[in-house]
């Protein structure tokens, strides 16, 4: 339950961070104006990806490095298939470049903040672990 709730988070906050970037470019004119298609266009483009990347992570790769680098390719092919299908953007080297751009950020994002939950889970572990030794210790 806890790998869903992760999973969903993670789609989540990849779609917000991606609007964010989207909305920055969008500030400095690299981009078009966002409208209520292309809005749930990245909402589905995120949960693809976020499918993908679970699905991946069923397969029996151990190397954490060739994890990341499907992960990477799960993003990267969305990002384009999803952008030609969705018409997000206009198809030249620049727009897909762009645009692969703010899924790898966006990914990143997910992935430090999978990280940073990770850590506060290990910093609670270790703290229930040293109260129980202390507690032990006491009672002998």
């Amino acid at each position: 339950m806890k790998n869903l709730l992760l999973y969903i988070s993670g789609a989540c906050f990849a779609f917000t961070f991606s609007t964010i970037v989207y909305s920055l470019f969008r500030f400095f004119g690299i981009y078009p104006p966002l409208t209520e298609n292309m809005t749930l266009s990245m909402l589905v483009i995120s949960i693809i990806i976020t499918i993908l990347i679970f699905l991946s992570h069923q397969l029996p790769i151990e190397n954490p490095i060739w994890v990341y680098v499907l992960e990477v390719s799960c993003v990267m092919t969305v990002m384009i298939v999803a952008g030609a299908f969705f018409d997000l953007y206009p198809f030249g080297l620049y727009n897909v470049v762009t645009a692969i751009l703010v899924g790898l950020i966006a990914y990143g994002s997910v992935i430090v903040l999978i990280y940073l939950h990770n850590k506060a889970d290990e910093l609670k572990i270790n703290h229930t672990i040293l109260q129980r030794r202390n507690q032990d210790a006491n009672d002998h």
